[in-house]
């Protein structure tokens, strides 16, 4: 058993911790928040709306390990383009 030590500072946890909980965010092209919401209703796998990104962006997020992402992706893809939604790709952050 190959054991990581710890002598990393607190800062490159830090930027650790936020790039791995920025692979878990998904963007999705959406007039309101509630229709992302109504879209995920129930869904597998932990996909949850965290709020607005801009206008015309919704924010998503995923508690999903890389298997259980591999076989609910497709179910998240599907409810919501049924609901006329499309997932995006991160839009850029101001000037």
């Amino acid at each position: 058993m190959d054991i990581q030590g710890n002598n990393s500072r607190a800062t490159d946890e830090g930027a650790i911790a936020e790039d791995a909980a920025a692979r878990m965010r998904f963007y999705v092209a959406a007039p309101s928040v509630s229709a992302v919401r109504r879209a995920l209703f129930r869904a597998p796998g932990g996909a949850r709306v965290t709020g607005r990104f801009d206008r015309a962006t919704i924010e998503c997020s995923h508690t999903m390990d890389a298997r259980s992402f591999a076989r609910h992706w497709p179910v998240l893809l599907s409810r919501l383009d049924k609901a006329g939604l499309r997932v995006v790709p991160r839009p850029p952050v101001g000037p």
